[in-house]
């Protein structure tokens, strides 16, 4: 029991030492928001659960199922009094330090350090003219030589690059490459000076209704570096920028409703505690439709950053270039309008309406033909589909395809994977 103990308190110095714990507090009200300035008074009895209940979650139920079998209830609750009083004294000798911390401190704390990663971006023609702005993220740092995240874009067409600051001041940029699928770009410059770099946080864990800042300069510099307020609306989205019925834009796009504008292309989309979880790649806007925008998430982002950083491109994303309505997603009535028609029990599968000269399937697949298998992966739907491809296949692997095909099922081999580019 002592070595247990030992352990577990060992583990939680280790989890909490040296660490600032921040609570966030938030008072729900209807319609209404009122912020005060009042004299917290903390009850550390409070406290002191909050804190162990995080930790909890995060590491002591992984120990607890280990031993529970081999201990009573009474036991552990013995063991979960030491672990407290562990945690009190090191709180009151001052080892951890804790500070309770309203939403709005963390909004005002991204906004104010966590926004300086942000940086403008100027694209030149070979004329010397300005081709247009926007915004990129300060990635990484190797030696003198900074590394910039933007929108492909943002650079597209350009010669030459500037990186912009918010005091005006510019520095030329290099272009290291792109992944026009997807729409990322690197650019780096070299500088003695010292330049925050951003945190990438896990998009993975992003949820609707989480809060989220939007950082970018819209519509020119005039505006550099502002900050808008939103939530996510949705994850793994996919959409069609043509109006045909197709989806086109194949990322799991995060969803957001803060308001961003041209020039925000590139700029980063945080989470509350500073950390990047996209890209702000493009925003649908019209009269009936309102604050949507979408951000490649900070996942994608990154791992095609780090292959443009070390090969100048990215064989990651590869592009089939077919247009196709997902059976999964079709309703009685948009399946009844299909041309040639399919039978009632082909349920999954891309049924294919256009091709690209450009993909991997042009010449292998045409219109009316249902895509039920590429490669190794069975198409179930979008979100699925495009998940296993990216971990699955890159570009110039070579696969088969199954396809169903005026009744019948035919497999497809010999197909090379290419990018967009």
């Amino acid at each position: 029991m002592k070595k247990f103990t030992a352990l577990l308190v060992s583990m939680l110095v280790v989890f909490l030492i040296g660490c600032q714990v921040n609570f966030t507090t938030t008072t729900r009200t209807t319609n209404t928001i009122t912020q005060t300035t009042t004299t917290t008074t903390i009850d550390l009895s409070r406290l002191y659960s909050e804190v162990y209940a995080r930790i909890y979650e995060e590491l002591y139920e992984s120990v607890r199922q280990e031993v529970i079998a081999n201990m009573s209830q009474e036991q552990f609750d013995t063991l979960y009094e030491q672990v407290i009083g562990e945690i009190t004294t090191r709180i009151q000798n001052g080892e951890i330090t804790v500070s309770p911390q309203t939403v709005i401190e963390r909004l005002i704390a991204v906004a104010n350090e966590s926004a300086n990663t942000v940086v403008g971006i100027s694209n030149y023609d070979g004329s010397g003219n300005l081709v247009g702005t926007g915004s990129g993220v300060l990635y990484r740092k190797v030696g003198d030589k900074y590394y910039v995240i933007t929108n492909e874009h943002v650079v597209k067409d350009g010669t030459t690059f500037e990186v912009v600051f918010e005091d005006g001041s510019t520095i030329q940029a290099i272009l290291r490459g792109v992944d026009a699928l997807v729409d990322i770009a690197v650019l780096y410059f070299t500088s003695s000076e010292t330049y925050p770099i951003a945190t990438f946080g896990d998009s993975e864990v992003v949820q609707k209704g989480d809060l989220i800042l939007a950082v970018g300069n819209p519509s020119g510099f005039k505006y550099y570096g502002s900050a808008t307020l939103g939530i996510v609306s949705g994850v793994e989205r996919y959409f069609d920028t043509d109006g045909d019925g197709a989806r086109d834009m194949f990322v799991n796009y995060i969803q957001h409703d803060a308001a961003i504008n041209k020039g925000n292309s590139g700029g980063a989309l945080f989470d509350l505690n500073g950390n990047v979880i996209g890209i702000n790649v493009i925003k649908i806007s019209s009269v009936e439709i309102e604050g949507m925008g979408f951000a490649i998430p900070s996942g994608l982002a990154a791992t095609l950053a780090d292959e443009i950083i070390e090969f100048g491109f990215s064989n990651r994303m590869v592009y089939l270039g077919v247009g196709f309505y997902d059976l999964s997603s079709l309703t009685a009535e948009d399946r009844a309008s299909l041309v040639p028609p399919i039978p009632s029990n082909l349920t999954q599968g891309f049924y294919v309406i256009s091709t690209d000269s450009r993909g991997s399937l042009f010449g292998s697949v045409q219109q009316g033909d249902v895509i039920l298998q590429v490669g190794a992966i069975v198409v179930e739907n979008s979100v699925q589909f495009v998940k296993e491809r990216f971990a699955t296949y890159r570009v110039g692997d070579v696969i088969s395809i199954v396809i169903w095909r005026n009744g019948e099922t035919l497999t497809i081999e010999n197909i090379v994977l290419k990018s967009r580019s």
